[in-house]
């Protein structure tokens, strides 16, 4: 390994020559001297290649997590969705419902209304809240 691309990675890490001389076992001015020299140890090449290997890795994983970012879409607000009320809590305004994509949230009913596997259309009003759109017959199916 050459000197300049061990002083690339060595910037790439953020870390200066008595950093890494520490991470390595031996003085500041060996590491400066192996450097100044173009002779550095098989240690030191090692400890610089696993440096490399870790810097390309965690931009792969930061490639890959903006990408799952622009591929997830993000609700609109205003996005009529259809979801399942899969529990019924204690309050009996309340309906707990999840989307098709797994998704889960909490809609206001009428006591009574809505029963357990009920398929309903739903808007988002704010935070995991949302209303209910559309109409229903007697037995709460979508007309």
């Amino acid at each position: 390994m050459d000197t300049m691309r061990g002083k690339a990675i060595l910037k790439e890490a953020c870390m200066n020559y008595t950093e890494f001389g520490k991470l390595v076992g031996v003085k500041p001015i060996t590491v400066r001297l192996a450097f100044s020299q173009k002779r550095l140890s098989k240690k030191m090449v090692s400890t610089l290649e696993s440096m490399e290997s870790e810097i390309i890795r965690k931009e792969e994983d930061e490639e890959i997590t903006e990408l799952i970012a622009s591929v997830s879409e993000v609700p609109v607000l205003d996005d009529v969705r259809t979801a399942k009320v899969y529990l019924l809590p204690k309050n009996p305004y309340l309906r707990f419902i999840e989307f098709s994509d797994g998704t889960h949230g909490r809609m206001r009913a009428k006591p009574g209304r809505f029963a357990l596997g009920s398929v309903v259309k739903v808007k988002r009003e704010s935070g995991d809240m949302y209303s209910l759109e559309g109409n229903y017959d007697r037995k709460d199916r979508i007309v």
